[in-house]
């Protein structure tokens, strides 16, 4: 996993990624519910049907800290597989 990305919030940098990841087939989803609730990098998650069962987005202020909660999702929070993707900067949606 390379993390690398740098987005500023206000006055500080915040490093953010978007998780997918798959459960344990032996975890609840409860059980990744109740600790995405109780993580301070997370800021929202979605339920998918798809080859993954959750999307998660975290920001943290260090990369260390980011690369901590992804594996915490694995090691804490009961997923099998992540795959973390840098958020590198938004879309211009807006026309011309």
């Amino acid at each position: 996993m390379t993390l690398h990305r740098e987005t500023p919030v206000g006055d500080e940098i915040r490093h953010e990624a978007i998780v997918c990841l798959r459960l344990r087939t032996t975890v609840a989803g409860s059980h990744l519910l109740d600790h995405l609730r109780a993580q301070p990098f997370v800021v929202s998650a979605w339920w998918i049907a798809a080859d993954i069962d959750a999307v998660v987005l975290l920001a943290a202020p260090t990369m260390a800290e980011l690369h901590r909660a992804v594996d915490d999702l694995r090691l804490l929070g009961g997923a099998l597989d992540t795959a973390a993707h840098m958020i590198l900067r938004q879309m211009a949606l807006g026309t011309r």
